[in-house]
């Protein structure tokens, strides 16, 4: 997307956006996806990487059906100053969140860094335009610059180049296939004649032919024009597209560190909220990564029950050993009243590879419980710590 010269050859291989189902939920109408893929690029590697589409659920009120989204990253491979390459935070969120219609919520973004010590803050994403900084002049004759008069001729003299260039430009040179820039005819009258000729004639004053020429230009494909310029050029970082803040939520949501607060004013309503991690050290305020976390929100009527259900934890630390098969049940409370409001769902929010589980399952012993079975055969390269995140929701959505 952006700093592909210093991209580290990941233009030559890049990865896909295909993705294992990690967890699915009738329920909800949910599915979360994800996959793990390396690949390797050169050192001091750094440069922005994005996602775009257009299929995000009609959001606000009124509702705007197919806006876009754009989820950016940044990767940077250069050494911090401490010496090593820095490692990005993680940041694990289930969408969407619920809220209720006029309550403030706080939504808390669960990130977590690997390197030590390190100070993980949230920002909203943002649009940063990009630049194109042309050239102003040509460096052998920068002294013709100086307005002096031994300098006065030399000046004229580039002031008619330049003039007859732009008249080689829109009078002499000929269309091989058709006249496409600012002439009136594009059809197939055009090909093989003249800008100019009857066929295709030039009424506008600044316009000429970007087709073929013989020895003069060159066609490029749309979307990226010729650089007219020796200067760097820098390509617009689109974090967010249509959800940017405050766009995408009512104004009064904050972000707080990685805690946003938020308000619905209005029932049955989607919104969607656009952040970034970005780790930034204590002496500097220049970030090394940036790692986009974006999901929904949906603000739902007042429920006939509002209380959370909780999950039941495990009694201890599972110790598993390197391919011996476990399995262990997870439950979870409901603790509203059973003909109000059931337990819906046990969804997965952060997992461990090569983990399965099976369908949520009510307990024939208490009507309020309810459990998943989860399977797991622990490989050689997972020993060491890992962690398992649930939510359990309710039919009124609450987790």
């Amino acid at each position: 997307m952006a700093d592909c010269s210093t991209d580290g050859g990941y233009s030559t291989k890049p990865i896909d956006i295909l993705t294992d189902c990690t967890s699915t939920s009738s329920s909800l109408k949910m599915m979360t996806t994800e996959r793990s893929k390396n690949i390797t690029l050169s050192a001091d590697a750094h440069f922005y990487l994005a996602y775009r589409g257009n299929a995000w659920v009609p959001l606000n009120d009124p509702a705007q059906p197919g806006l876009d989204w754009s989820i950016v990253t940044y990767i940077d491979l250069r050494k911090r100053p401490d010496g090593f390459i820095n490692t990005p935070p993680v940041a694990k969120i289930v969408s969407p969140q619920y809220a209720i219609v006029n309550k403030t919520i706080q939504i808390k973004i669960p990130v977590s860094d690997a390197n030590a010590g390190d100070d993980v803050r949230c920002r909203w994403s943002t649009y940063a335009t990009g630049y194109r900084r042309r050239k102003r002049y040509n460096n052998k004759d920068s002294a013709a610059l100086k307005y002096t008069d031994e300098n006065y001729k030399r000046l004229v003299e580039l002031s008619n180049d330049i003039q007859i260039r732009w008249k080689r430009f829109l009078w002499s040179t000929p269309c091989d296939t058709l006249c496409a820039y600012n002439c009136p005819c594009n059809g197939t009258t055009c090909v093989g004649t003249n800008c100019g000729s009857t066929n295709c004639p030039i009424w506008d004053f600044l316009g000429g032919c970007t087709a073929t020429t013989t020895g003069h230009t060159t066609t490029e494909t749309p979307g990226t024009p010729k650089s007219t310029s020796s200067f760097p050029i820098r390509q617009a970082i689109d974090e967010c597209a249509d959800i940017c803040y405050s766009r995408g939520v009512p104004n009064d949501t904050t972000l707080s560190k990685c805690s946003i607060t938020f308000t619905g004013p209005k029932a049955g309503v989607w919104y969607a909220v656009a952040i970034q991690a970005n780790f930034i050290n204590e002496t500097s305020m220049t970030p090394m990564s940036s790692v986009p976390v974006q999901f929904l929100i949906y603000v739902q009527p007042q429920p006939a029950c509002s209380i959370e259900p909780v999950i039941i934890p495990l009694d201890r630390c599972l110790e598993v050993q390197a391919g011996v098969t476990i399995s262990f049940n997870l439950s979870a409370m409901n603790l509203c009243d059973q003909s109000v409001a059931t337990l819906t769902a046990i969804i997965v929010s952060s997992g461990i590879t090569g983990m399965t589980y099976g369908n949520l399952t009510h307990s024939s012993t208490n009507s309020s419980i309810y459990y998943v079975m989860f399977t797991w055969t622990p490989q050689a390269n997972q020993i060491g710590v890992q962690q398992l995140c649930t939510v359990a929701y309710t039919r009124y959505n609450f987790s």
